[in-house]
């Protein structure tokens, strides 16, 4: 029986889950974001590329009107092959966690990621064009992320400067040479 795992990530606004979702899928591991489902499902009317103010708009309408286990549904569209490792990036509301581990059992592993305010106000603010920290983390989507936490097998606070640290969850989590 294949246990590779299946990691959901969480956190804060700039607290680093998409590097580590993509350090992890740099080392093998499928990977999947709650947005890109989000925007390959329901679109944007927007031309180009939507912003982040569409996807937390989009994310919340969608939070209300179909339910998170048909966006999760949806995200788990994304990954190719459910038995082989993979990681779902941007998990925001309790009934997310409940679904993966409801699907994935002890395979899930579910990595929350914080970091200190001022170090994520000045990653928001070098990445966004025209966003508001603020605004963001005070956004009804972000209303249950912080508690979260609490249901984490893994809270790692996030606060170095460099990689090196997330690097060293992952071996944690993945092993040295990873998934495959």
């Amino acid at each position: 029986m294949n246990r590779e795992p299946v990691i959901i990530v969480s956190g804060q606004v700039a607290a680093g889950k998409t590097t580590f979702g993509e350090m992890l899928r740099a080392r093998g591991l499928q990977y999947a974001r709650v947005s890109q489902a989000i925007g390959r499902r329901w679109g944007s009317s927007e031309e180009g590329r939507p912003t982040r103010d569409w996807y937390r708009k989009m994310g919340l309408r969608l939070h209300r009107e179909v339910g998170q286990d048909v966006l999760c549904e949806e995200t788990l569209r994304l990954v190719d092959d459910h038995e082989a490792g993979f990681v779902v990036e941007g998990a925001r509301w309790h009934d997310d966690i409940a679904f993966f581990r409801r699907r994935f059992g002890a395979r899930m592993v579910h990595v929350h990621l914080t970091a200190p305010v001022d170090l994520r106000r000045r990653r928001f603010e070098g990445r966004e064009q025209g966003g508001d920290f603020d605004e963001a983390e005070a956004d009804e989507v972000e209303s249950e992320v912080d508690a979260l936490a609490g249901h984490a097998d893994v809270v790692f606070e996030n606060s170095g400067e460099t990689t090196d640290p997330l690097a060293a969850l992952i071996n944690a989590i993945v092993g040295e040479e990873g998934s495959r």
